[in-house]
């Protein structure tokens, strides 16, 4: 190893581990002049590492086409799809070089779970389902795959073997929020809606997510219970206080409990955040008096 290869990675380490990407980027640049090719190959992963940090996808791409032209390697493609990927290019590049990744590693299980990603997007949902397979059988403790299988099942309407795969991945991991979340979505979707709220309130604090409040407001409005409504989403507002839909949601549970001046109140916050909520709450049969009045006040 040259010396001053050596002192170069020494230093980049050293700011790498006080996070000083800037520096740590310059330093590994500068020894590219005197390594060798596996050093190169070293160098570029560490390179395109912290372009990722600082959202340079374009710059991590480059980082992976230059391993590649030194040699094939699964990581490389692996890369190099994520940041085609980040950088929203042609979906089929990204699926093309997951595919080589896997060509050099069948087990390499986050290609396979990526893949698995970019197929359900294009609706390919058995090559999908194929994939996330594979990556449980490679760890048969990889509870976020679990999850997706139950998703895309969930997706294809077999509830069954929805509920299966969200159960399996809730067995290794009890406070995976979105798994909680999804099982409450399932529940909703069977008519149990004591169940879903049930698992909707298990996932609070563990799904970052103002979706979950708004379903559960929705099940108190379902049920007319007006006043759990408007709790639930003061507390996701507690999280969420930009949220177009909680505001909106708390609108219309304040004007089915007819107290037209709040929900009146609550309209005007939701429009300050998005003009077009006015437009919705006019079409809205709980709304559209109050949005009539909003409008031809403005």
């Amino acid at each position: 190893m040259n010396l001053k290869f050596k002192n170069y990675i020494i230093l980049a380490e050293d700011f790498l581990q006080n996070n000083n990407l800037d520096r740590a980027r310059e330093l590994l640049l500068k020894s590219l002049d005197y390594a060798n090719d596996e050093e190169k190959i070293s160098v570029y992963f560490e390179l395109a590492d912290i372009y990722f940090k600082k959202d340079e996808n374009e710059k991590a791409k480059s980082c992976f086409e230059k391993i590649l032209e030194i040699k094939e390697l699964p990581g490389a493609y692996y890369g190099l799809a994520v940041s085609l990927d980040l950088l929203k290019e042609d979906i089929r590049k990204v699926i093309k070089n997951y595919k080589k990744a896997i060509e050099l590693d069948e087990n390499y299980d986050r290609a396979h779970y990526y893949l698995a990603l970019c197929y359900d997007k294009i609706a390919e949902s058995d090559l999908a389902i194929k994939h996330l397979e594979k990556a449980i059988e490679i760890d048969e403790y990889d509870f976020i795959s679990y999850n997706d299988l139950g998703s895309i099942y969930e997706n294809l309407e077999k509830n069954d073997l929805a509920k299966k795969y969200f159960e399996e991945s809730l067995e290794i991991n009890p406070d995976y929020g979105r798994a909680l979340f999804n099982m409450g979505v399932l529940y909703k979707k069977l008519g149990d809606n004591e169940k879903a709220l049930q698992y909707y309130y298990d996932a609070i604090g563990k799904f970052d997510s103002p979706f979950l409040f708004l379903n559960m407001s929705a099940i108190y409005i379902e049920e007319k219970d007006y006043n759990g409504s408007i709790k639930i989403l003061n507390r996701g507002l507690e999280d969420f206080d930009d949220s177009v839909n909680l505001h909106y949601n708390k609108s219309c549970s304040y004007s089915l409990l007819g107290e037209r001046q709040r929900a009146k109140e609550e309209l005007l916050k939701t429009i300050d955040i998005k003009k077009e909520a006015l437009d919705w709450a006019i079409k809205d049969r709980d709304l559209c008096d109050i949005a009539k009045e909003i409008k031809w006040s403005l």
